[in-house]
C-alpha cells in the first residue's frame, strides 16, 4: 500500500482526479463529431456497420489501419451494448482522467510537497484546450481523439522511466503505440533522452532516436499532393507566424530556467527531466528541420515532425505550475483562486465563443443545436444508407458551421472535401489525384445548374447534397434550417 500511495494511485489523489476530469470537461466543453473526429466517427460507423460508405471510406480507413484505436473502441460498443454516443463520452472521461492521472505522477516524481503537485496538474486542467503552437493541435482536444489516449499513456510511461520502472515504462508506450503511432514515436524518443545513463554520454542517444521518425516516404510527390498539401502551413515552420515560433522557443528556454532553478534548490529529479527535456527539444527540432525545409524533403512533412511540441507542453505546464506551487502559491488559498479561476474563465470564454451555435457541452442523447449537425444528423436518419452525398469542400470554414463533420454525422457516403481529406492525401499519396479530382468536381456547388448536378450524379453516383439555406440551386429540397439544405440530386 505504501507504494501504491507513493506513486499517487491511492484513493484520495484518485477522488481529486475525478473531480479535475469533470471540471475539465465543464470548463472545455464536450462536442461530438466535430474536427477529426469526423474521420474517427466515420471509421466507427463502419466497423460497426460494414454496409455503410460504400463509396470514398478509404479516405478515413488507411488511416486508421494503424491503429486499434478503432477496434477497441468499436468492440467496448459491443460488449456493453452502449449508444455511439455514450461510449464516446465515456471514453472521453477515460483519456481525459489518463491524461491528468500522467501528468500527476510526473509531479510526483518532480516535486516532494503536494501543493506543487497539484498545481501542476491544475495548470494542465485549465488550459486543457491551449493550442500547440505552430501544430494546428490544442493539448486535448473537447472530443474523443486516441490523440488523448496516447498522451496519457506517454506520460505514465515517462513517471515510470523517471522511477526506473522499466517494464511499466515499455508497457505503457505500447499502449501508446497501438493508439496513436505517430505520437508515440515522440514518447519513445523521449525516453531514450531521459532513460539513457550516465547523462554525460546523452550523445549515444542521437543514433537511435534519429530511427524513431521516418525520415520521408519517397519518390516524387505530385501535383495533386503538391495541391493537397499547399494549406497546411503548420506543417512547414518556415511558414509560421511570428508568434507560433515564440510559442516554440518561449517555453524550451522556460525549461532550461527551470533546470537551473532545480539545480539551485537541490531537485534532483526536476533538473534531470528539465535538463533533457531541452536536449529532446534541440534533436527534434533539428529532425524537424530536415524533414521540412530541406530541398527533396517534401513528402516527410506529412509525417508532421514539429509535433513533438505536444508531450514538450505537457510537461512545461506540468513544472511551471509545480514551480509556481512551490514557491509562490503554498497554502494561500486566495493565491490558487487568483491564479487558476481567471484562467479557467479564459479558457472557459474562449470555447464558447468557438461554438456560439452549438452547446458548450452536448451530452449524449440531447439533441444538437448547430444547424449544420442538425442537417447531417437528418441525413442520417432520412436517406438511403448506400447514398452519396456531395457537399462545398471547405464546408467547415462556412459561418456558424463550426468543424462539425458530414461524414461521421451524416452515416453516409462523401465526395471527398477539403478540411479532413488533404490528410489522408498527404500521408496516402496514392489518394491525391482522387481528392483532387472530387474536391474540383464540387467547387461551387452552391452555384451549380440543372446539368453540374447531373454530372456529379453521372461521374460519381451522387444523389444528395447539402448546401448553405442561401443557395439558389434547382433541385427538390426536403430539409431546410436556418443554415443548411439537404436536397435530393436525380
Amino acid at each position: 500500500m505504501s507504494s501504491i500511495r507513493k506513486y499517487g494511485l491511492a484513493p484520495g489523489p484518485v477522488c481529486i482526479l475525478l473531480l479535475l476530469t469533470a471540471a475539465a470537461v465543464l470548463i472545455h466543453g464536450y462536442h461530438m463529431g466535430i474536427e477529426d473526429q469526423d474521420v474517427y466517427l466515420a471509421a466507427l460507423n463502419k466497423s460497426l456497420h460494414p454496409d455503410l460508405y460504400p463509396v470514398n471510406s478509404i479516405f478515413f480507413t488507411e488511416q486508421m489501419k494503424s491503429s486499434l484505436f478503432i477496434a477497441a473502441l468499436a468492440g467496448s460498443i459491443r460488449c456493453t451494448g452502449l449508444p455511439v454516443a455514450w461510449a464516446l463520452f465515456l471514453w472521453h472521461l477515460g483519456a481525459t482522467f489518463l491524461v491528468l492521472l500522467g501528468c500527476w505522477r510526473v509531479a510526483v516524481a518532480c516535486f516532494n510537497t503536494a501543493a506543487a503537485r497539484w498545481a501542476g496538474v491544475l495548470l494542465v486542467t485549465v488550459l486543457l484546450t491551449l493550442p500547440v503552437a505552430g501544430t494546428s493541435l490544442f493539448l486535448v482536444d473537447s472530443y474523443l481523439h486516441p490523440r488523448a489516449l496516447a498522451t496519457g499513456a506517454i506520460l505514465m510511461a515517462l513517471a515510470a522511466c523517471l522511477r526506473k520502472s522499466w517494464i511499466a515504462c515499455v508497457g505503457w508506450l505500447i499502449a501508446a503505440v497501438l493508439m496513436h503511432p505517430l505520437m508515440a514515436l515522440f514518447g519513445i524518443s523521449l525516453m531514450v533522452f531521459v532513460g539513457v545513463e550516465p547523462w554525460a554520454r546523452w550523445q549515444t542517444a542521437k543514433p537511435l532516436t534519429a530511427l524513431l521518425l521516418p525520415l520521408g516516404l519517397g519518390g516524387h510527390p505530385s501535383q495533386a499532393w503538391k495541391e493537397a498539401i499547399l494549406d497546411r502551413r503548420y506543417y512547414f515552420p518556415l511558414k509560421w507566424t511570428w508568434y507560433e515560433w515564440v510559442g516554440l522557443l518561449a517555453p524550451v528556454l522556460l525549461v532550461w530556467w527551470f533546470g537551473r532553478i532545480a539545480r539551485r534548490q537541490q531537485m534532483a529529479m526536476l533538473e534531470r527531466l528539465a535538463t533533457r527535456l531541452v536536449a529532446f527539444a534541440g534533436f527534434q527540432f533539428a529532425v524537424g528541420a530536415l524533414m521540412t525545409m530541406l530541398p527533396g524533403t517534401e513528402q516527410a512533412a506529412a509525417l508532421q515532425p514539429m509535433r513533438w511540441l505536444h508531450i514538450f507542453y505537457f510537461l512545461f505546464l506540468v513544472m511551471a505550475g509545480g514551480l509556481l506551487g512551490q514557491f509562490l502559491l503554498h497554502g494561500k488559498p486566495w493565491r490558487w483562486l487568483a491564479l487558476f479561476v481567471p484562467l479557467a474563465g479564459i479558457m472557459f470564454w474562449a470555447q464558447h465563443d468557438s461554438f456560439r451555435t452549438s452547446d458548450h457541452l452536448e451530452w449524449p442523447g440531447r439533441s444538437a443545436r448547430n444547424p449544420w449537425a442538425k442537417a447531417f444528423l437528418w441525413s442520417a436518419a432520412n436517406t438511403p444508407r448506400d447514398a452519396v452525398f456531395a457537399i462545398e469542400p471547405d464546408y467547415m470554414k462556412l459561418h456558424g458551421e463550426e468543424s462539425y463533420g458530414a461524414r461521421g454525422l451524416g452515416m453516409r457516403s462523401l465526395l471527398a472535401e477539403d478540411e479532413k481529406d488533404p490528410g489522408a492525401a498527404t500521408v496516402f499519396p496514392g489518394l491525391a489525384p482522387l481528392w483532387q479530382e472530387q474536391v474540383h468536381a464540387q467547387r461551387g456547388i452552391e452555384r451549380f445548374d440543372g446539368e453540374q448536378f447531373h454530372q456529379l450524379h453521372v461521374r460519381y453516383g451522387v444523389s444528395w447534397v447539402v448546401l448553405p439555406a442561401t443557395a439558389r440551386v434547382p433541385l427538390g429540397c426536403v430539409y431546410r434550417n436556418e443554415a443548411a439544405e439537404v436536397c435530393r440530386v436525380e
